[in-house]
Parts: C-alpha cells; structure tokens; sequence
C-alpha cells in the first residue's frame, strides 16, 4: 500500500509527547487530551447509602471513596470495575522540523522512506486492524480550526512543525511490544495505545470538572487560573444534574481513582495526575439532547465542559 498522499483520517486523534514541543500550537493537544480522559477505575469498598431518584424511591449503592459532604439531594456511585475493551487506538507520530522528542534529536522532519517504513510495519502487525495517515497539513488545519477564536497563538505557526501521524485501530495482543516496536522505527517521535473507554454503555453524558493543573492557560477557559472544583460547587453541580428529566444514575471519578483508571487506558503508562479532570458521569431513563444538558449546566462554577460520552454524538438525542 503506498503512502496516502491526501490525508484520509476523519477523527481527531489525542496526541501525547514524551517530549518538549516549541511554540503554541502545543495548547490544542494538551486541551484535547482532557477531553479524552472519561475514564475510571477501580471502585471503592461498598459503603450502603440512600441516593434518591428522581422518581423518589431510594438507589442503594456505595458512596464515593472522597469525602461527600452531603449538601445536595444526590450521592453519586463510585465508577463500575469494568469491563474494560479489548480494543483501542495506536497513534504513530513522526519528527517535525521543529520539535524536540528525546528519539529525534534535532533531526528534522521524518523523511517519506521513513513514514513507509513505518506503514510497512504496521501493515505486519497482527494487532492493528484500520490505518489513517495524518499529513502535516491536515493536522496544522485541524489546528488553526481548535484555535479559529484564538488567533494570537497561530502567530508564526507553520505546518512544518507539525507532526503527521499514523492512527489505527488495535485489537488485542501484546500492546507494549507493538508501541516498543513503533517507537523504535527511525524518525518517530512518540508512539502509544490508549485502550476504548467503556464508558458508553454505562452512561450517557460526562461532566468534568476543574482539574489541579489548567492545561487551557491564557486562553480564557472556565477553570483558568483556579484549580480543583471545590466540593460546594460539586453539590450545586449535582442540584442541577438532579433537576434534569429521566435521571437515572449519577458516577462520580474522583481524584482517587485516576491513576489506577489511566495506567489501565495508555501504553506505555503516562503521568498525567495533575491534569486529569474529575467527572461526572450521568446515565438516563431515556438519552436526552445534549445541548439542554448543556444549558443546564452553563455557567455552573467548577465545570470544565460537558459533553456525550460517546464522542461522536454532538447536539442531537444521543
């Protein structure tokens, strides 16, 4: 198969450095990267508390493992261990002219016998199952589109730093000698899986909350400059989930279960604790559309952003 010379790739693939990458064109993945994060973890021993439904009947299930004050009508359950997919996604990405990566030393950009190299492994790989290729070009369009209302970080930008990548779809096998194998391949950059979430069949909506660490700083976002959401704004946040229609259960990720929840979702294994968003994960009777939900909770102090579990549902009935 030779190398696509339009780029074919219709989904936006979280790209995560084990490197330092110049100039602002960094922001749209560091953004991105927390809008992936609707993970969980291992639950919390089972503690019996009465959580009311909306049809007034009391839920009986564990609290969460953090400390809830108990100030709202809700008492949220811990996310479910498990089942956690056999299946996810290997990005690929290769040397740009400009990034610094430990494995590209200031070499340049990745020439083409290399990215075919790099396709050709792929294609011997009993794991992978789907290729798309990501030019340079496409991904720089991509990102002038995340920062259209943000122009002054495109200042000096140039599709030569960015990095054109390979995304494909894997199935089970051994994941960390396929990333060592990719990794390993000249001019790639970085190379890692992040596993499915399994979150799609156990929630409908996500709302996460303000993380440690703002990956959105100077771009005016609604937890710029504050930290963690506070438990106060939890509670309102859930008087509000409570008032929605065909409510029917409500998780919450807490702080605790973040990293044991990441090291089951990326290979190789990434620190990213500061950064990860706590979340609400909100099932109904009947899915609802996501832009009332949306407005439910707009303007809720502590919100980072809401959003369909599934990522492919945007303002429709899920």
């Amino acid at each position: 198969m030779t190398l696509p010379e339009v780029p074919q790739a219709e989904e936006m693939t979280i790209g995560v450095s084990r490197g330092r990458r110049r100039g602002p064109l960094a922001v749209v993945t560091a953004v991105l990267l927390v809008a992936s994060c609707g993970t969980a973890g291992p639950s919390a021993p089972p503690r019996p508390v009465s959580s009311p439904s909306p049809s007034g009947s009391a839920m009986e299930g564990p609290q969460p493992d953090d400390p809830w004050p108990g100030t709202s009508a809700l008492t949220p359950l811990p996310p479910p261990d498990g089942p956690w997919p056999e299946a996810g996604e290997l990005s690929v990405f290769f040397c740009a002219r400009s990034t610094v990566f430990d494995a590209c030393n200031d070499r340049g950009a990745a020439t083409r016998g290399e990215i075919r190299k790099v396709r050709a492994l792929l294609g011997a790989a009993p794991e992978v199952e789907k290729v798309r290729f990501v030019s340079q070009a496409e991904q720089f369009r991509r990102t002038r589109e995340a920062l259209r209302d943000r122009p002054d970080l495109l200042e000096g930008a140039d599709p030569a730093d960015e990095s054109a990548y390979y995304s494909a779809r894997v199935g089970p096998g051994d994941w960390p000698a396929l990333v060592r194998r990719m990794s390993a391949s000249p001019g790639v950059s970085n190379a890692f899986v992040i596993r499915d979430d399994y979150w799609p069949d156990k929630a409908d909506v996500m709302v996460q909350l303000c993380p440690r660490a703002d990956l959105s700083e100077g771009q005016g976002g609604p937890c710029e400059g504050r930290g963690f959401a506070t438990l106060a704004e939890k509670n309102a946040i859930l008087d509000r989930i409570g008032d929605l229609s065909g409510l029917e259960k409500i998780y919450f990720q807490a702080r605790s279960h973040q990293a044991p929840m990441w090291r089951r979702r990326i290979v190789p294994e990434e620190d990213f604790d500061a950064y990860l968003p706590e979340v609400f994960y909100v099932k109904f009777t009947t899915p609802p559309v996501l832009r009332e939900v949306k407005r439910a909770l707009r303007s809720a102090a502590g919100v980072l952003l809401v959003g369909a579990v599934d990522a492919t549902t945007k303002d429709k009935r899920l």
